[in-house]
């Protein structure tokens, strides 16, 4: 099948778009499935829950399903679409009437994708629900909401204030701080765990096919429930990124000289994938971290390392947008980080 492509492509492994199987969440499946029986269907869903997941993999699942293309109960996963049906394929490729996809675009110049979703994209909705398309539901899958920007936010607000008729927004999130509060009242929320290993297995197993079942096992072990980081661990030998990440994360102080070496190969040509899961592993257990502490009733701490992961990630994307050094970024985080966790005694 044709598929677009976007900022977060894993080479040589279907997108969301294109992916014809669900594996997991059989809950907040079933439950969308049942209110798209109903009479009155809320217009917004926010899929929330920790990336790579398979939020947006359901949300063109259930786009799918909406649309009229039939699934069955699937031999390890959750359900299957065929490949060959013709609204499959449409939507694999950005090309049915019904279906939008927003996202971060390609950037104005020098190749790749902004790091942001900007109100551009979300004023291309207007278009879309104007627009004469078949009978039936107009789906608006955003992925993710995190991406947006104050414009982009505020510019969607306003839609979900007063949606067009036959409209269903299925709405990724992965931080649910990212989000305005606005938003997230208009939004029915359906939260979404990690896989388990059997499912990340199964996730594998169909999109690596021929893979060695030991480096699957091997990669299933360290994704923490995602398939995203399993198929990049797999993929670039990430297995020994993530582990130093989390090495570095739960230290009590700073290994500098050994910090210093594992970015500098990070930083070789080609790595890329690899250091954007290290990337994303430091956020995502600093996140747990902040989650952790917050449940045994250590608010104060669970606040500031919830209010520092936000404010540093905001400092990653102009980090991105400037394309400055990588290398010092992470630095300056690991600085910040254990001056944090020294103040409120984590």
């Amino acid at each position: 099948m044709e598929q677009r492509s976007s900022h977060d492509d894993i080479d040589d492994v279907p997108p969301p778009a294109a992916t014809t199987f669900l594996v997991g969440h059989q809950r907040v499946w079933s439950e969308l499935v049942e209110a798209s029986r109903g009479e009155r269907m809320h217009h917004a869903w926010l899929l929330q829950g920790p990336r790579g997941i398979g939020k947006a993999t359901l949300a063109f699942a259930f786009a799918r399903h909406l649309v009229g293309a039939d699934w069955t109960a699937g031999e390890g996963a959750t359900l299957d679409f065929d490949p060959e049906n013709a609204a499959v394929r449409q939507i694999a490729s950005g090309a049915h009437p019904n279906v939008i996809h927003i996202q971060r675009a390609e950037a104005d110049r020098g190749g790749g994708f902004k790091s942001q979703i900007t109100v551009d994209e979300i004023r291309r909705l207007h278009a879309f629900f104007r627009s004469t398309a078949t009978p039936g539901w107009r789906i608006a899958i955003l992925d993710p909401a995190d991406d947006l920007n104050r414009n982009a936010a505020n510019a969607l607000l306003k839609i979900l204030e007063e949606p067009p008729a036959r409209s269903i927004f299925l709405i990724a999130n992965h931080a649910p701080g990212r989000l305005l509060p606005t938003i997230r009242s208009r939004c029915r929320t359906l939260r979404m765990g990690g896989l388990d290993r059997a499912s990340l297995l199964e996730g594998l197993k169909r999109k690596l096919s021929g893979t060695p079942v030991g480096e699957m096992q091997a990669a299933a072990d360290v994704a923490q429930g995602s398939l995203r980081q399993a198929l990049i661990v797999q993929s670039g030998g990430g297995v020994d990124v993530l582990n130093e990440a989390d090495r570095i994360i739960d230290s009590a102080t700073a290994d500098w000289q050994g910090v210093h070496a594992l970015l500098d190969g990070l930083g070789q040509k080609g790595r890329e994938a690899a250091w954007d899961l290290f990337r994303d592993r430091l956020f995502d257990k600093l996140a747990s971290e902040a989650r952790q502490a917050a449940a045994e009733g250590r608010a104060r701490q669970g606040a500031a390392l919830a209010s520092f992961c936000l404010g540093e990630q905001a400092r990653w994307r102009e980090a991105a947008a400037y394309n400055l050094d990588r290398k010092q970024t992470i630095l300056s985080f690991l600085d910040r980080l254990y001056a944090t966790r020294r103040e409120v005694g984590g």
